[in-house]
């Protein structure tokens, strides 16, 4: 009896951990899915070794912070025509700010943010995390094109690569000839300048409206009023004003009949 309890423990050992592995690799993250988007928490090891010596802080972030670093977010394609386009649509920001926020500022220790967006042209795939005083955007998938630093990705591919803003930096990742920039992952500073609505490609000045119009013209400085110009002369009344005044000047005619006299020229021609 005594020689069979080492051979039991033997196999029941493997046969334990076999069970414990088989059910963690079964076991399904929560998720929630709503109105094209999925959410979940994922561990940092799932999302790749690019994450292993990073660490994960946690962070209370407002409704406003997350809207402006969603807003900031650019990226270009690297074709001949190529432009540079804003990753998440005022749609898409309208649908994910809240539930995003709650995600980052509630996420367990060691776990990140994935998420899966639906839009017009493609599915929009990323994780989200923050680490020391910046927020983490890593992105796979952009409006239905996938990340690749290749030139060319095949039919049906795309490459394209984010484009950082004031107060952004693309992640940089140590190699063994030195560091690679990650062109499809963003740094984000949570202190980054407050992002305008003009530069946002999407946005177009409103048209001023009939009220503004007339606010504006009551400030405007009043135009200064031009002096009326002098009345024309008659060159003939001239001609013979003067004539008169040489005539009382040679003492031909007195004052009184000079007085009578310019009295009724001006009557005359005015």
């Amino acid at each position: 009896m005594k020689l069979h309890k080492p051979l039991l423990v033997f196999f029941l050992i493997p046969t334990l951990l076999l069970g414990l592995l088989s059910g963690c690799s079964t076991t399904r993250e929560k998720k929630l899915e709503a109105k094209g988007l999925t959410l979940m928490y994922k561990s940092k090891s799932a999302a790749g070794h690019d994450l292993a010596d990073i660490r994960l802080k946690p962070v209370q972030l407002s409704e406003g912070q997350v809207r402006q670093q969603m807003r900031s977010l650019k990226y270009e394609e690297l074709s001949l025509f190529g432009k540079k386009k804003l990753v998440f649509m005022p749609q898409d920001i309208t649908r994910m700010t809240r539930i995003l926020t709650k995600a980052l500022n509630r996420a367990p220790a060691n776990k990140i943010v994935y998420y899966e967006l639906e839009t017009p042209g493609g599915s929009t795939e990323g994780i989200v995390f923050p680490s020391k005083k910046v927020l983490n955007w890593k992105f796979s998938t952009i409006q239905g094109g996938s990340f690749s630093s290749r030139s060319f990705t095949g039919w049906g591919g795309s490459n394209w690569r984010l484009v950082p803003g004031p107060g952004q930096h693309y992640h940089s990742t140590k190699k063994l000839l030195g560091s690679e920039a990650s062109e499809n992952w963003i740094e984000a500073s949570l202190s980054q300048p407050r992002y305008s609505e003009r530069n946002n490609p999407a946005y177009q000045e409103p048209a001023p409206t009939r009220t503004k119009r007339k606010a504006r013209r009551a400030t405007r400085a009043p135009t200064r009023k031009q002096a009326p110009s002098p009345p024309t002369i008659n060159p003939e009344l001239e001609k013979k004003l003067q004539f008169l005044k040489d005539l009382y000047e040679k003492n031909l005619v007195d004052e009184d009949e000079y007085n009578s006299k310019r009295k009724e020229l001006l009557d005359t021609y005015l």
